[in-house]
């Protein structure tokens, strides 16, 4: 494993931008998905509004 040492105030800018990522209802669904999918749901057109 590799080490990588940004600026602080870089990484205060990533940390924000996380924060605004995840407080986003596209993040939020997304997650969902990725749970559906993991789960063995099963998607077709029609659920996805084609």
């Amino acid at each position: 494993m590799e080490t990588v040492t940004i600026p602080k105030e870089e990484y205060a800018e990533l940390k924000n931008k996380v924060r605004l990522l995840k407080n986003m209802d596209v993040y939020k669904r997304l997650l969902e998905f990725e749970n559906n999918i993991a789960s063995g749901k099963k998607f077709y057109r029609k659920d996805l509004g084609f």
